[in-house]
């Protein structure tokens, strides 16, 4: 099986730690947060530091074709992929007319794709939802077949449903056969958030791969693990100890690049992932909110039963 499992793009947290950390445990492939187009266009700030500084997978958002292009063009030193959002359903985004909002006009989605492939040398894809709100895939995706993209992302839940419910692989398996009679690659995105279903999604449905985007927040051996249970039929779960000692090592990583105050903070989030299904798990979560320096954090890892070393 040469299918390939990827980390998706998610906004907050697929910084180049977690990239890094995802590549380590497996993963074929990583992409930046979604970067705003208008933000890489004039140098914000808070877009610059979203821009990666080495060649990675990037993913722009837009509303406007020209725009989307130049923005494309500017990156195009550290861009070995751009993939055009098309799929994300929060309202800061959609109200600009960008993410799921181009959905409304999948016409637009294909200039897009044609503009940006005439701008860089890179491949050009787009990730989609299966409609607004309800499907509507055929409409949404015979344009963008037209455009040639070298691949579509497909997350298998419309706009409506943002993330309730269950994915809808049946109809991801219908897109990617479309896809496949024009030679386009297919990725299906939706529910990955354990081994077993990753390896499902790729035995059970005509996909070259699968992007995991929550289900690797906090859980990064999960690239290998979905390796190992295709290759070996079964796999190793980290003990609480191995765990704490994974944490231990991003949290240090990460720490390098943005101090380690903030680190601590920005960990946070990921935290509950590294806890998930463990003993205790809820009471490590309330007690790691409480550290606010190394120290704290030192003492906290004693107190579990794991010193980490690369924590002094």
């Amino acid at each position: 099986m040469n299918k390939q499992i990827g980390l998706s793009p998610m906004a907050g947290y697929t910084d180049v730690t977690m990239r890094e950390l995802s590549v380590e445990w497996g993963a074929d492939f990583v992409f930046s947060e979604m970067i705003s187009a208008e933000g890489a266009l004039r140098s914000s700030g808070k877009t610059d530091e979203l821009v990666p500084s080495t060649p990675t997978r990037i993913q722009l958002f837009g509303s406007n074709v020209s725009r989307m292009a130049k923005a494309a063009a500017k990156l195009s030193n550290v861009a070995t992929w751009i993939d055009i959002n098309a799929g994300c359903p929060v309202r800061k985004v959609t109200r600009k007319g960008a993410g799921s909002a181009l959905l409304k006009t999948p016409e637009k989605i294909a200039e897009m794709i044609i503009a940006l492939k005439n701008t860089v040398e890179v491949p050009v894809s787009v990730k989609i939802r299966l409609g607004f709100d309800c499907i509507e895939s055929e409409e949404i995706i015979y344009p963008i077949m037209k455009a040639r993209p070298e691949a579509v992302f497909v997350h298998g839940r419309t706009v409506a449903q943002a993330y309730s419910g269950s994915a809808n692989w049946e109809e991801i398996d219908r897109i990617s056969l479309l896809l496949h009679g024009e030679g386009i690659l297919s990725y299906g995105s939706g529910d990955m958030f354990t081994p077993e279903a990753i390896v499902n999604a790729l035995r059970s449905y005509s996909v070259d791969g699968v992007v995991v985007a929550r289900g690797a927040i906090g859980n990064p051996w999960i690239f290998r693990q979905s390796k190992d249970l295709i290759r070996k039929g079964f796999y190793d779960d980290p003990d609480l100890s191995e765990r704490l000692g994974h944490f231990s090592a991003h949290l240090e990583l990460l720490g390098k690049r943005v101090g380690e105050e903030q680190a601590i903070r920005e960990l946070r989030k990921s935290f509950a992932g590294y806890t998930r299904n463990v003993r205790n798990g809820a009471r490590l979560r309330t007690e790691y909110m409480k550290c606010s320096s190394m120290e704290d954090v030192r003492d906290f890892l004693t107190v579990y039963g794991t010193v980490n070393s690369s924590i002094r």
